[in-house]
């Protein structure tokens, strides 16, 4: 268990991570698997760990990196999005069974969660 302090710092480590992988993932010019692969080795992981590990071990990875439920959502959001590049179509479960993950796990019930599953 982190202390407030170390929570506080590991929390934006994580927001930071997120907000790089978002920027690749949205904005189909900056897309560059290079940079992907620096964001995801900052979270010890790598472009083909992501493709290999199954979905319980892709789960088990982000708690282990002390990733809450909210980093959780919004990896899985991610994941979507890389989802419907060429290539990546197999991330798509991998984030639904996320998404069920977070709503298993948490213990609480989100509708918006619920919804992106649905999508999915």
């Amino acid at each position: 268990m982190l202390n407030k302090g170390m929570r506080s710092e590991e929390d934006q480590r994580i927001n930071s991570i997120l907000q790089k992988l978002m920027t690749l993932v949205f904005l189909p010019e900056n897309w560059n698997e290079l940079e992907l692969q620096v964001e995801l080795n900052k979270m010890g992981m790598s472009v083909e760990d992501l493709r290999n590990f199954d979905s319980n071990t892709l789960n088990q990875h982000l708690v282990k990196f002390n990733f809450d439920w909210n980093h959780m959502e919004q990896f899985a959001d991610a994941l979507v999005v890389w989802s419907k590049r060429e290539g990546h179509s197999d991330l798509k479960e991998k984030a639904k069974e996320l998404y069920q993950f977070i709503q298993t796990e948490s213990k609480s019930f989100s509708f918006e969660i619920m919804n992106k599953i649905s999508q999915l």
